[in-house]
């Protein structure tokens, strides 16, 4: 097996048929294709661009529009959206009829990148062509197995090895359908990653991206494909556990259970534990202090590999209900991706603004407006300082500050939450709460 490694190009014979659409570049002489993948965790959005055209920006694990452009010798440049900060330069040469996915890597730190490129328009008779690509970190050694579907480990073909930073430099090529896929660490038998259904339904080249994920569950894997979409296609290991954990915004410690077991303690206004298990549909209860049931049996679904959080709080007539977050599994280095939440009843809706040092209320631009009641809305911030205001606007325009933090800028790695609670401690009666 050979493989390609950091600041290299790989030409090979591969297929690339009309599933999927082009964007960009001059149609009448564009006769090459190039689309960008981040597959850095320490970049944020990222943008890139060949001499004057923009191929376009994706987050990691994510993908731009393959984008059409005369055969020739390009400058490329990677550029940090958020900041306009240059990440990488490099050259590259795009040949006739040939699709280049460009990666944007890591290696200690420092930004690097991959490149494969293939033969656009080959001809396949009811088959795929396949390339895979290891960016995992966490599994430095893998062996990729494939089966059709219904078919177990057993029955797996064994297509390739690849360590860290491999491209494979032969083409897999197999007839159209639906497979199981499995990844073990080299040379053993037990798959730390099982991939089920995976549906090769096109005569075209499909990328193989292994990457890991960066959730509050360890160890865990996403595999990306790759094809014309602007958008890729990730897998979940089916075999994965699952967690979850409570936050109690009642003014009373609480009492946990999972389908009628006791799971933990949870005193007013914190956070519990993470409680792990497998994926499945569970029965969540809560209790009082004094046993009283305040919830009863609401329903609390996980999937493989999932990370949720669940909101305890008061309706506005003081019956305790649930809201479920799902917890992102993406690097929160450059950006933060916050869950926004109102737990407030008193109000038809809040909105929540998120200011930088040169801005005000009127001009921030990162906010959440008009979130209703026991709804949830996700924000991306870029690295900065933020100061966070709630702010209440009545029927007649009239506008009330009901609670804002002092100027912070939120930690790397941490994954946050941002609740609106009633406190009747607060001046307001009201507070703004970021948990992590």
């Amino acid at each position: 097996m050979k493989s390609v490694y950091l600041s290299s190009m790989l030409l090979l014979s591969a297929a690339l048929a009309g599933c999927g659409g082009s964007s960009g570049g001059d149609e009448t002489t564009a006769d090459s294709y190039l689309q960008f993948y981040n597959g850095a965790s320490v970049a944020g959005n990222t943008q890139l661009k060949a001499g004057d055209t923009s191929i376009g920006s994706a987050a990691y694990g994510d993908v731009s529009s393959v984008v059409a452009l005369k055969a020739d010798a390009y400058e490329l440049e990677l550029i940090d959206v958020a900041s306009s900060a240059n990440l990488l330069n490099d050259d590259i040469t795009l040949t006739k009829d040939n699709k280049t996915l460009y990666i944007l890597t890591q290696q200690d730190g420092q930004y690097d990148q991959l490149s494969l490129s293939f033969v656009r328009e080959p001809e396949l008779d009811d088959k795929f062509n396949l390339h895979m690509v290891n960016l995992s970190e966490q599994y430095p050694q893998l062996d990729v197995h494939i089966a059709p579907e219904g078919k177990g480990f057993t029955d797996a073909e064994l297509l390739d090895s690849l360590s860290l930073l491999e491209v494979t430099t032969e083409v897999k090529t197999q007839e159209l359908g639906k497979y199981n896929l499995y990844l073990t660490q080299a040379g053993q038998n037990t798959p730390v990653f099982t991939a089920q259904g995976v549906n090769f339904a096109y005569e075209n080249t499909y990328v193989m991206i292994i990457r890991d994920k960066h959730g509050a569950l360890e160890n865990q894997l996403s595999l990306d494909l790759v094809l014309n979409s602007s958008s890729v296609t990730a897998y979940n290991n089916v075999d994965a556990s699952a967690q979850f954990r409570m936050y109690n915004s009642l003014a009373q410690p609480v009492t946990l259970a999972l389908d009628n077991i006791e799971v933990a303690t949870v005193p007013a206004g914190s956070m519990s534990s993470y409680v792990a298990g497998a994926k499945g549909d569970f029965s969540l209860s809560v209790r009082d202090a004094s046993g009283n049931l305040l919830l009863n049996s609401a329903l609390l679904s996980l999937a493989a590999g999932e990370s949720k959080a669940v909101l305890l709080y008061n309706n506005a007539d003081e019956q305790a209900e649930a809201l479920t977050v799902v917890e992102k599994d993406t690097p929160q280095l450059q950006a933060h991706d916050v869950v926004v939440a109102n737990l407030v009843p008193d109000f038809e809706k809040l909105q929540f603004y998120f200011v930088r040092q040169n801005e005000t209320i009127s001009n921030a631009r990162y906010n959440v407006k008009n979130l209703e009641f026991k709804k949830q809305q996700a924000i991306n911030l870029p690295k900065d300082y933020y100061a966070i205001s709630l702010v209440q606007v009545a029927d007649n325009g009239s506008t009330t500050l009901l609670d804002k933090t002092a100027s912070m800028m939120l930690e790397s790695g941490k994954h946050y939450t941002l609740l609106a609670e009633k406190d009747d401690a607060a001046p307001s009666g009201y507070k703004l709460k970021l948990v992590h």
